[in-house]
């Protein structure tokens, strides 16, 4: 387990961030530069930036301190966004297609991932307009958790990292017009829209060094349990394993970030909602290998536990979650809470 320098994390809207404060998390641009580096503190000039680039929340510290954080590294999130949206942009462009970059950092994805007890942890700080390639990058973190979790082999995680983070491919063939359109689709542009799982496999299939599982991510992430998906009306076991994995880890990222046309639905809210679509929509057990992968509280939640104290989460992992009492007689420690424990989680606060 990798011990980094690292702070006591709060996730706060940013006009109750103070001048002071740690950046906790980093902040990256749409093309994958960092914008402010973990542990940067954050002065009036940086905060007043990142308001006028239309940043809400961040992850912030007040001290330094040894903490254990799982997943990938900085640099490794810097590469995977960097690539993916090189590989998009060109796709839109019609230019000839270079996966060579993207099965690069995938390597480094799978090498950290494996090496570590890791849930996923990431809560949406990003500004709208990159969403398209943070959605992706995150789709493809979810997923590679979900495959190291049910047992796949390197080579299967891979193929299936690699369907994910180029899953909306086909959108870079989509009219601008339809794809940033705010308000509801016509008929014919939400039309318009079920095709980008097809161009999406015709953009990938084929091409060197990409599985052509992974083309098929991309062709099947919105096909459903019962036949509603699109775009053949697929069901079942129909379905390729890798699709199902991705169509879930999909739908909790679209959930848990903040879209213009609904409600931003927190963790344990966004695996509710796919709970209750189950079986019809997903296959149960896919939604049971996201509960063991994705944080039910990330860390930075305040929550209110039974004993009617508040707790900061403060680290996840599997088989617990540590906590920090923000109230009460023990305020200041920190504790474990154990699945079979007397002290619970009731609901989340902020």
């Amino acid at each position: 387990m990798n011990v980094r320098r690292t702070w006591r994390l709060r996730y706060l809207p940013l006009d109750e961030i103070e001048e002071g404060m740690f950046l906790a998390r980093s902040v990256f641009g749409e093309d994958g530069r960092t914008l402010l580096a973990r542990g940067v503190k954050l002065t009036k000039n940086y905060l007043r930036e990142l308001k006028t680039m239309d940043y809400t929340h961040l992850f912030v510290g007040d001290r330094p301190e040894e903490f254990e954080e799982n997943g990938i590294s900085d640099q490794t999130y810097s590469q995977v966004l960097s690539s993916v949206r090189e590989v998009f942009l060109n796709a839109a462009k019609n230019q000839n297609l270079d996966f060579k970059e993207v099965l690069a950092v995938v390597d480094f994805m799978v090498d950290e991932v494996l090496n570590e007890d890791v849930m996923y942890n990431i809560v949406e700080i990003s500004k709208h307009d990159n969403y398209t390639y943070l959605h992706s990058v995150k789709v493809g973190i979810i997923a590679m958790i979900m495959g190291k979790n049910m047992g796949l082999t390197r080579k299967q995680i891979k193929e299936l990292t690699m369907g994910a983070l180029l899953h909306d491919i086909g959108k870079m063939c989509i009219e601008n017009s339809i794809l940033e359109k705010k308000g509801h689709l016509t008929y014919q542009e939400y039309e318009m829209m079920r095709l980008h799982p097809k161009y999406g496999f015709e953009l990938m299939r084929g091409a060197p060094g990409l599985s052509l599982l992974s083309a098929h991510v991309a062709y099947q992430h919105h096909e459903r349990e019962d036949g509603s998906g699109y775009p053949r009306g697929l069901n079942g076991d129909q379905i390729h394993l890798y699709a199902k994995i991705v169509m879930v880890a999909d739908s909790y990222d679209a959930m848990t970030s903040g879209r213009s046309y609904r409600r931003t639905l927190w963790s344990h809210e966004a695996l509710a909602e796919l709970t209750a679509d189950a079986p019809e929509k997903y296959e149960p057990k896919m939604i049971k290998l996201l509960a063991q992968s994705v944080a039910l509280y990330p860390v930075g939640s305040v929550v209110l536990l039974n004993n009617l104290e508040v707790g900061l989460v403060t680290n996840v992992t599997r088989e617990r979650v540590k906590i920090e009492f923000l109230t009460g007689t023990d305020k200041g420690k920190r504790i474990a809470l154990k699945a079979n424990g007397l002290l619970k989680i009731v609901r989340r606060l902020s």
